[in-house]
């Protein structure tokens, strides 16, 4: 069992978090992992498990509310869930061999480039691939929005697979890659959001199951987690349309900037 304050400490965070999370459109697990490792003692493999399971409460919230803004190109969505849900089952099973600690650096590694991205937009990690088949795709959202975005196959497939095996691997969801991936290649941030929460939402339970499968989920702080994360992410997703662009854009990158830190510290102790 755990102790009445660890326990309401636990659906706190965890409502904070999932609030961040809906409104950047990832997962969460880039703050679950390090609330679960460094505040609450979990083994890394352990925080990874249980770490995907809690997203996928705070994505189907958010991906609720996402839906009904109407602001998911679902065509886009696919072409990363197909190559997502393979790479998470890979990465997922990978962690039945690869230590925790060296899951850790790797964890301090892609999230730490990833807040480079975000606070240096012109730093060239998600470049675009813009060649082969190509499709075009609109979507009209409730607040009379029309966004076009051209689809290229190859880009898709290629992010969606490194996203998926990221989040088996160490836990993030893939909406850290996701997010840039689709705004790289012309998405609006506000659609991209939407979008990317309803594919971390499937490749989480994918990662999330096989997890559970090898017993790398903690069933008390899941269950805590997910009682914030519900809540959380959908408060999260209802403030998303009213957070400035570039201020979201500069806040996550900070937030990414301090977890990364953070792990990398903790991973060598």
């Amino acid at each position: 069992m755990i102790p009445v304050t660890f326990a309401l400490a636990a659906v706190v965070l965890a409502l904070i978090t999932s609030a961040i999370a809906a409104i950047a459109g990832v997962g969460g697990g880039f703050l679950y992992v390090p609330l679960l490792t460094l505040v609450f003692g979990l083994g890394p493999v352990d925080a990874v498990g249980t770490s995907l399971i809690v997203i996928i409460f705070t994505t189907l919230a958010a991906s609720a509310s996402y839906l009904r803004q109407g602001r998911v190109f679902f065509r886009s969505a696919l072409f990363l869930v197909i190559p997502g849900i393979a790479g998470a089952m890979i990465g997922a099973y990978a962690t039945a061999i690869i230590p925790g600690a060296l899951i850790g650096v790797l964890f301090s590694l892609i999230v730490g480039l990833l807040s480079i991205k975000l606070l240096f937009p012109s730093f060239p990690l998600i470049r675009p691939i813009e060649c082969g088949p190509a499709c075009d795709e609109v979507c009209y959202d409730c607040f009379s929005v029309t966004a076009r975005h051209r689809i290229f196959h190859l880009h898709y497939l290629a992010w969606g697979l490194f996203s998926g095996l990221a989040s088996g691997l160490i836990g993030i969801g893939g909406g850290v890659i996701n997010v840039p991936a689709l705004v790289t290649a012309g998405m609006p941030v506000h659609f991209a959001t939407a979008t990317s929460t309803l594919v971390v939402l499937c490749t989480s339970v994918t990662g999330g199951g096989i997890h559970a499968i090898l017993g790398h989920v903690n069933i008390w702080y899941a269950s805590l987690f997910s009682c914030g994360a519900v809540i959380g992410g959908y408060l999260g997703a209802r403030l998303a349309p009213r957070a400035p662009e570039r201020v979201l854009r500069i806040c996550i990158g900070l937030l990414f900037a301090v977890v990364a830190l953070a792990m990398g510290i903790n991973s060598f102790m």
